[in-house]
């Protein structure tokens, strides 16, 4: 059984029988069942959305239409495998084109999917495990400056416990560009936080 981290630090079971029942009631057409589904990741995918749109309004827009996606399109689910990644590719998805659709209107690209130094496979990843426990609200001050495309690939890794071949999926891009994108992410924050540190320090 899974528990869902919402960005508030409190837990949700959404791999419970009845979520799970939920949504095989859903598939069969039962639009009353789908309402325990949306109860169940309605804070995760909002929190997702906005962490990607940095736009409350626009989160709540995307959440609202990634689920009517995710019942107009549950006949497409593959019941084999875990129903979260699913739904969330679908807001990732509607949350990315908002971001190229605003871009579009400012006459800007979206900086995103840029490929960074590689990272090394063979050194130890501290941030990474502190990132998995961290509710440091300013340590997610510090991810919702990244670039899109790092942002959205450590929220969905370290936030939401996505594997990286599911970030894939979810943004479309290959397992290589999700180690990259979180490699540059974890080096941008890592500087990020020691001069946080430091003028703290100096500070005092």
């Amino acid at each position: 059984m899974s528990e869902n981290q919402n960005t508030r630090g409190r837990t949700v079971d959404t791999d419970s029988h009845a979520v799970r029942s939920a949504v095989q009631a859903a598939i069969k057409g039962d639009a009353a069942a789908f309402g325990v589904v949306v109860s169940a990741f309605q804070r995760r995918i909002y929190g997702l959305c906005l962490m990607i749109t940095k736009d409350a309004a626009a989160a709540e827009d995307v959440a609202q239409d990634a689920f009517i996606r995710a019942y107009s399109n549950i006949h497409k689910y593959d019941t084999a495998r875990s129903f979260y990644p699913w739904l969330a590719t679908i807001a990732v998805r509607l949350a990315q084109n908002w971001l190229k659709a605003r871009a579009r209107r400012l006459g800007h690209e979206v900086a995103g999917t840029d490929m960074p130094d590689q990272p090394d496979e063979g050194v130890p990843n501290p941030l990474g495990v502190v990132m998995q426990g961290e509710t440091s609200q300013k340590l997610w001050l510090q991810v919702a400056g990244l670039p899109a495309g790092q942002r959205t690939a450590v929220t969905l890794h370290y936030q939401q416990d996505l594997a990286v071949l599911e970030v894939a999926a979810a943004m479309g891009v290959t397992e290589g560009t999700v180690k990259t994108l979180l490699f540059r992410a974890r080096q941008t924050l890592k500087k990020k936080l020691s001069n946080s540190d430091e003028e703290t320090i100096h500070d005092a």
